[in-house]
């Protein structure tokens, strides 16, 4: 059940039909209810993530029907708003009954993108455009009260790089681009992807090697 990824770009595709999604700063994960209805969360390497996430398991196993797989990202929202990739570690190295504790105080929160099988019925080969259609039928009922949410996509080029400025203020890392038509393929770098940087000013205090090949720098920058 390896997750399909992304190569990182320099610029968004346009060449072709392309969908564009948010990359959420949080922990890849699928999810599988199985058919006695119970969820099981797995990194993109098969960790196990339904011990140090239980409220997103247990929101998986309520809102999904038995057989069905999802793809997405486990994000924490500080109280600011933004996303806070720091809290999100605290909470994975929590088990027990602590875990649990912390689903209460301090939830998470399961930005769901991509179906790959639904009720039993195997969606890998459809085309992304088809599993987008059936994911949102499978959402349509959630409300804000869930811990488990549709992702935003758009197929305008010029509304996802606004996304691309604009979400950056709320911790997004950028833009993923997927092709409309491929089917889901396992460990493929199929997707593409463009980060966000922010612009600043370095000092350099200190070079070794020769001005024409700095082979290190020694940096620094103003804090207010």
């Amino acid at each position: 059940m390896a997750p399909m990824l992304a190569a990182l770009v320099d610029r968004l595709p346009t060449d072709g039909r392309w969908l564009y999604e948010p990359k959420w700063d949080g922990f890849r994960c699928l999810a599988h209810v199985g058919p006695d209805g119970s969820a099981q969360l797995l990194s993109r390497r098969g960790k196990r993530l339904d011990v140090a996430f239980p409220e997103i398991a247990d929101a998986a196993a309520h809102d999904l029907p038995a057989s069905t797989v999802v793809d997405g990202e486990i994000v924490r929202w500080s109280e600011a708003g933004r996303l806070d990739f720091g809290a999100l570690q605290r909470r994975n190295r929590a088990g027990g009954r602590l875990a649990r504790s912390l689903a209460a105080t301090e939830p998470c929160h399961y930005i769901v993108f991509d179906v790959l099988e639904a009720s039993a019925v195997n969606l890998r080969n459809e085309p992304l455009a088809r599993r987008r259609r059936e994911l949102e039928n499978l959402l349509a009922g959630e409300t804000g009260v869930s811990r488990l949410a549709l992702g935003m996509q758009t197929s305008d080029a010029e509304e996802a790089r606004l996304w691309l400025d604009s979400l950056a203020t709320i911790g997004v890392e950028g833009i993923a681009a997927k092709r409309a038509n491929d089917p889901s393929l396992p460990g493929r770098r199929n997707w593409r992807k463009v980060k966000h940087y922010a612009p600043t000013e370095f000092i350099i205090g200190g070079v070794t090697g020769t001005p024409p090949r700095p082979e290190n720098l020694i940096l620094g920058r103003y804090s207010s």
